[in-house]
């Protein structure tokens, strides 16, 4: 039984060759015996000549879909479809006009009484010429019709794939923002804050409203602009640094020009988050953060402290921000870890 659904499974795999095997067999045979009829049906047909025919139709069929593997390999469809198409008529047209000049030759050697082309005169070959360039141009038509519907298919599948992946990335990061641990903490700096000073409590509220309302807003988003990431990330570093009590400092410095540019969502503000994360920030060992703008990158670096032990890896961070750069700008984020500072250069998209 085990071999058995072994070779089930083994034909099931094969089906698709399988198919294109049969439809180069079975349209191949068919023009086989339309040149055949063409050419010499007078009278009752030989059924060997019918059958020969037919071969040398297998034969020409199969040499097109290798010729065709070959012109995609070197030519490509989108970037250069005239020439591919003009190519593949060329070619179809030279090599299938070899390979009947070789069969009536051959046939001709071992029939000596047979000669195509002493009894039917050079007219005949030409008249053949004319019809099979129609049937290599038929042929290379709803090829490339059915070429562009297989990329076009294959294009949307992948898309619809990276869409689905970019937001599964997205909503990863946003349950991190959404997690009850970090609106627990919240809630106490907050609680703390009413009693001592109530503009700070106030703009603590604004600042975690903004943050929730960036994050609900953007994790469908692939791209967002710099400046909103930015005001994002402050708002969030207010939050941190209220909870802290002011021993985590942010030094932003990015040109007016480059604020337009675009990144994927709360990648500022994950980079933060896994800095105060990571480091201990207290009066002895204050946390300094900084974010500039160098040469097309966004570097977002920070001082390393003494390690955080409580901290608990999420498997979020790095390895969220690297899958959607990988995604989303094709580009690779640089990240170095020195004895006194970490950092991380982000790609940004003008």
């Amino acid at each position: 039984e085990y071999f058995v659904g072994m070779e089930g499974l083994k034909f099931l795999i094969d089906r698709p060759k399988m198919r294109k095997h049969l439809f180069l067999i079975v349209l191949g045979f068919a023009v086989g015996i339309l040149f055949y009829a063409f050419h010499k049906f007078k009278g009752i047909p030989n059924v060997w000549e019918i059958f020969l025919n037919g071969e040398l139709g297998v034969a020409i069929s199969y040499i097109f879909d290798w010729t065709n593997l070959f012109l995609n390999r070197t030519i490509h469809w989108k970037r250069q479809t005239g020439l591919r198409l003009f190519m593949g008529i060329f070619v179809h047209l030279i090599a299938g006009l070899a390979i009947v000049f070789i069969a009536l030759k051959l046939y001709g050697i071992f029939y000596p009484t047979y000669d195509f082309f002493a009894s039917r005169g050079e007219m005949v070959f030409l008249k053949i010429t004319v019809l099979f360039f129609c049937v290599v141009l038929i042929y290379n038509i709803i090829y490339f019709a059915y070429y562009s519907y297989q990329y076009y298919i294959k294009g949307q599948l992948m898309e619809s794939q990276l869409q689905r992946e970019q937001t599964e990335l997205q909503l990863t990061a946003l349950k991190s923002q959404l997690s009850p641990h970090f609106l627990f903490n919240c809630l106490n700096a907050l609680s703390a804050l009413v009693t001592k000073d109530v503009n700070a409590a106030e703009q603590f509220i604004r600042s975690l409203a903004t943050s929730y309302q960036y994050t609900l807003k953007t994790y469908r988003i692939p791209l967002v602009e710099v400046a909103e990431e930015l005001k994002f990330t402050r708002s969030y570093y207010f939050l941190m640094k209220t909870r802290f009590q002011g021993q985590i400092s942010l030094d932003v410095d990015v040109p007016e020009p480059f604020l337009g540019s675009k990144i994927p969502p709360m990648t500022l503000q994950m980079l933060v988050e896994n800095a105060i994360k990571h480091n201990v920030s207290d009066t002895e060992n204050q946390l300094m953060i900084r974010i500039r703008y160098q040469a097309g990158f966004l570097e977002v670096a920070n001082t390393i402290t003494k390690p955080r032990l409580s901290a608990k890896s999420t498997h979020i961070g790095l390895h969220n921000i690297k899958s959607r750069y990988k995604l989303l700008i094709k580009k690779p984020i640089t990240v170095q870890h020195g004895t006194s500072d970490f950092s991380v250069k982000l790609p940004v998209f003008q």
